[in-house]
């Protein structure tokens, strides 16, 4: 008697035990740290030309980044993108489910309340009748009613279930919203690699009417008794180089399109017709309010979802660890029995049974153990997950900030190159029929205009795109009003 004493008494302090095990483990966010980035607040000056965009630190106004740059193509598609694109469509099935998996786990809350029926046809086993030799004869039994049975959350289990199943349904949300940075982003990405390339083109066909003239000047030249042929060749040379990027610039232009045509859900042979004409690259900002890097990260749709994730994992170990515990329920049936089927509502067939019941897995302790470890390592997994999904983000961030800065100072310089060549090329072009020089300056002042063209349209594309990355570096929020009149550091 004495060591059933002492054994309920161990029981019962196991029992408490694990219950204040599974009550304490309540989930609190992690920090996040973010050192500050010497890119927010320095802001060089560059006399003598365009500055450099300033990046300042006050709190942003949210909308679509596409208002600041005012390209109506470019926001229209964008729109279709979130409308129709594959990818946005996968995420809200996602979420769709994630929300179904909520509102399931939700029902576990109330009762449970099945209905049922039954039929038997029985014939005892003459073995429990001593000296019986005939067959018994059969019989039927009939039943029809009612089951209900509702779990006692004492110890938290359920709660903490729907808890984290409604994390999940927010870490959905987060994902929709990053999938849907990730497509405008794409598609704006697309979009300015189309415009620039259709500049390069147009570029490299202007050079080559103005190389088409240089090559019929020499050709003149020559009949006339004042050229050489090694002229004649060499501004043929300079022309078929020219012409020679046609064809690459038009093949990426093709595969722009065609990749526009897929992030709208459409296929490769329904282009919109608004990218069949040439379009001029956006006017970039020359300032940008982004915010402090801690800031960043808070407000990235990735992060939050893999924040919401780590905390349905987190919870998840609570759940598991709860299967250590006894389980108390109420249950209730009623309903008729009878062996007859037309007799089921008569007198004395109704039945009811009402009383608590308790559960625990005596001899399942192995597979809850291991039940249990298997949601420590998930949580682990997603804690893990979340540190590098923040790092990542402040990474990008520093990188996208960096970038922006860098290509719009190199635009600047290029701006500068393109206007020196120009009035170079036109100078040489006086000279030489002036006679002062040869034709071998012209050609290489041609050259270096050119040369110096392709690269303004390439880093125009180039600051574009890191426009495009600084917007999904910040996880798709944008300040809204005038950007151009420039934002200085407060």
């Amino acid at each position: 008697m004495r060591n059933s004493i002492r054994g309920s008494g161990l029981y019962a302090g196991v029992v408490v035990l694990l219950a204040a095990c599974a009550g304490s483990s309540a989930y609190r966010a992690p920090l996040l740290s973010a050192a500050p980035s010497t890119e927010l607040h320095s802001v060089p000056s560059h006399a003598g030309r365009p500055s450099a965009p300033d990046v300042a630190a006050p709190a942003p106004v949210l909308g679509p980044f596409w208002q600041l740059v005012g390209d109506s193509t470019l926001s229209r598609l964008v729109t279709e993108a979130l409308r129709g694109g594959t990818s946005v469509r996968v995420a809200e099935a996602r979420l769709d489910a994630a929300r179904a998996s909520r509102r399931l786990s939700g029902f576990d809350f109330a009762p449970t309340v099945t209905a049922g029926g039954s039929a038997y046809r029985m014939r005892q086993s003459m073995a429990e009748f001593p000296g019986i030799t005939s067959p018994l004869p059969q019989y039927d039994l009939y039943d029809v009613g009612f089951d209900a049975s509702w779990e006692l959350d004492l110890f938290g289990r359920v709660r903490r279930n729907f808890n984290a199943q409604s994390a999940l349904v927010t870490s959905a949300e987060h994902s929709l919203e990053d999938v849907q940075v990730s497509v405008s982003a794409e598609v704006a990405r697309t979009y300015f690699e189309l415009r620039g390339a259709q500049r390069q083109l147009a570029v490299a066909r202007r050079n080559a009417d103005v190389q088409r003239k240089t090559v019929t000047l020499t050709e003149d030249r020559l009949a006339a008794g004042r050229g050489t042929a090694f002229d004649v060749e060499r501004a043929r040379s300079v022309l078929q180089l020219t012409l020679s990027a046609v064809p690459t610039l038009e093949a990426q232009i093709a595969a722009a399109r065609y990749r526009i045509a897929s992030l709208l859900g459409r296929t490769p042979d329904v282009i919109p017709s608004e990218l069949l004409v040439d379009g001029p690259l956006p006017e970039l900002p020359d300032s940008v309010t982004i915010g402090s890097p801690r800031d960043i990260v808070r407000r990235r749709p990735d992060v939050q979802a893999a924040e919401r994730n780590l905390a349905a994992q987190s919870l998840s170990v609570g759940v598991a660890q709860a299967e250590y515990l006894p389980r108390f329920s109420l249950a209730a049936s009623t309903g008729f029995t009878a062996n007859r089927i037309q007799s089921l509502t008569s007198t004395g067939t109704s039945r009811v049974l009402v009383g608590p019941v308790v559960s625990f897995p005596l001899l399942d302790l192995g597979r809850v153990r291991q039940r249990v470890g298997f949601a420590e390592a998930r949580a682990d997994e997603a804690n893990a997950q979340y540190t590098a999904t923040t790092l990542q983000a402040v990474e990008e961030a520093e990188t996208a900030l960096v970038g922006y800065r860098r290509a719009h100072e190199r635009l600047a310089i290029l701006h500068e190159a393109v206007s020196s060549s120009v009035r170079a090329s036109e100078l040489a072009e006086q000279r030489f029929e002036a006679g002062l020089t040869d034709f071998l300056q012209v050609l290489d002042a041609q050259r270096t205009q050119l040369e110096a063209e392709n690269q303004l349209a390439t880093a125009h594309t180039a600051a574009a795109t890191s426009l495009v990355a600084l917007y999904k570096a910040v996880g798709g929020v944008w300040p809204t009003g005038d950007q151009r009149s420039g934002i200085r550091d407060r």
